[in-house]
């Protein structure tokens, strides 16, 4: 039996590299015939696989570009310690992380700073970024009012009418102000 396999497995193995592999000729000091491996065939990347490629591609830009800002000047990073620290925050987490999980004062600071240091948006990576800081901040409001709503009513709220327990109290008798 062990005859039978150590004579099968050339075979087996040009057999291999036959039906898979190409054929190559390399014109080397004379006609060279080789078999090389198939690359795999590539398949197109799926939706999703397209989406956190480009969003990862777009978080790229606005991190060099924003460090590109960020590097002009020494000081700077001292002077906008909120806009620095989002920047960390890009690099270390992520944009959503950056921009939803910070605190909510340090991210409007940080627009705040974003907006009066760069005067030119043309780069697509800094109009960006400041573009999604400013739905994050105004996300962020909204889910702050949202939440805060039951101890704070709004004017819709009060277009209802109370509860009989919380009936506003009967409103005072006028009185008159002669003099006697």
């Amino acid at each position: 039996m062990d005859i039978v396999r150590k004579t099968l497995r050339p075979l087996g193995r040009a057999a291999h590299l036959f039906f898979r592999c190409q054929l190559r000729l390399k014109l080397r000091g004379g006609v060279r015939v080789e078999l090389a491996e198939r690359a795999a065939p590539k398949r197109p990347p799926t939706r999703e696989e397209a989406l956190a490629a480009r969003a990862q591609s777009e978080l790229d830009e606005m991190r060099v570009q924003l460090a590109e800002v960020l590097g002009a000047d020494v000081s700077i990073r001292q002077e906008l310690r909120h806009l620095a620290y989002i920047e960390h925050a890009l690099e270390q987490h992520g944009l959503r992380p950056a921009l939803y999980k910070v605190p909510l004062d340090v991210l409007k600071r940080a627009h705040e700073q974003f907006e009066g240091l760069v005067t030119n948006w043309e780069p697509r990576g800094l109009a960006t970024l400041r573009s999604k800081m400013a739905v994050a901040v105004i996300d962020r409001e909204a889910q702050d009012h949202d939440s805060g709503s039951e101890a704070r009513p709004t004017a819709a709220v009060l277009d209802i009418a109370p509860p009989p327990s919380q009936a506003a109290p009967p409103a005072p008798a006028p009185v008159s102000l002669r003099r006697s």
